[in-house]
C-alpha cells in the first residue's frame, strides 16, 4: 500500500520545495538579502519608507511574522548527490566510510499566510504575501508558489477565504493575481506615495468556493 500523492509530496510544487524559515543567522541573512536589501521587493511589497533596510528590521519580520501560519522558502530541490566513491577499491581492504553532507534545498522565495486578523480566527480569513529573490523573477515560480499556498491554505488550514493586495504600478503582479482566479475586491485609493506620485492599494480576495470550482472539485466525470 502506498500513501496518496497529495500526502507524500505535500510540501512540493512542480518545480519547488517548501521548508520553515529558522531564527538562526544563516536566514536571516538571506531574509535580509530577500526583502529589507532588495531593492524590487522593497518597492513592490512593502509599505514601509523606500530605503535599504537594516538587520534590526529584519528583526522587526520576524516579531511580526511570528504567528504566521505559512512563514516558509520557497526553494529550488537539492540537487542529487554524487556517487559514492568512498566503495571504490573494496577488494583493496577494509575501507572506511566517510559520511557526506546531504545536499540542501536554494530558497529562492518567501511565501507567507497568516491569519487577517489576530483574535478573530473564526472568521477563517487569510492574507498571502509572496517575495522572490533577484535572479528568480519572471521564471514562474511566483505563480507556482501562489497556487502552491492556496491550495495549502484551503486544503489544510481550513480558511474560507484568502486575499492580498498589490500595489496598481505594479501591473505585474496585477496580472499574476487575476491570472491565478482572483477577484478584485476594493482599492483603497491614493494610499501609497512612490517617486512623487499617489497610487492605489488594490484588495484582491478568492473564495473556498471559488479555489473549488478552479480545481475542480465536485465535477462528476465524464460518461463514455
Amino acid at each position: 500500500m502506498s500513501y496518496p500523492d497529495s500526502i507524500v509530496n505535500a510540501w512540493k510544487s512542480e518545480r519547488l520545495v517548501y521548508r520553515a524559515i529558522e531564527e538562526n543567522e544563516a536566514d536571516r541573512a538571506l531574509l535580509w538579502e530577500c526583502n529589507q536589501n532588495d531593492a524590487v521587493n522593497s518597492a513592490m511589497a512593502s509599505h514601509a519608507l523606500f530605503k535599504p533596510g537594516s538587520r534590526k528590521d529584519t528583526q522587526f519580520f520576524f516579531e511580526f511574522s511570528k504567528d504566521a501560519v505559512i512563514r516558509h522558502w520557497a526553494c529550488l530541490p537539492p540537487a542529487e548527490p554524487a556517487a559514492d566513491s568512498s566503495k571504490e577499491g573494496a577488494d583493496d581492504g577494509p575501507q572506511k566510510e566517510k559520511a557526506q553532507p546531504q545536499p540542501q534545498p536554494t530558497p529562492i522565495g518567501l511565501v507567507l499566510l497568516w491569519n487577517k486578523t489576530t483574535g478573530a480566527e473564526h472568521h477563517r480569513s487569510g492574507m498571502i504575501g509572496i517575495t522572490m529573490m533577484a535572479g528568480y523573477r519572471g521564471q514562474g515560480y511566483g505563480g507556482e508558489a501562489l497556487n502552491w499556498l492556496l491550495d495549502w491554505g484551503f486544503m489544510n488550514a481550513g480558511f474560507h477565504r484568502i486575499g492580498l493586495d498589490a500595489f496598481s504600478y505594479n501591473p505585474l503582479a496585477l496580472k499574476l493575481y487575476r491570472k491565478t482566479g482572483f477577484v478584485e475586491e476594493g482599492r483603497e485609493r491614493e494610499a501609497i506615495l512612490f517617486q512623487r506620485k499617489w497610487h492605489d492599494v488594490i484588495n484582491f480576495g478568492m473564495l473556498e468556493s471559488e479555489w473549488e470550482k478552479l480545481r475542480g472539485y465536485g465535477e462528476q466525470p465524464e460518461e463514455k
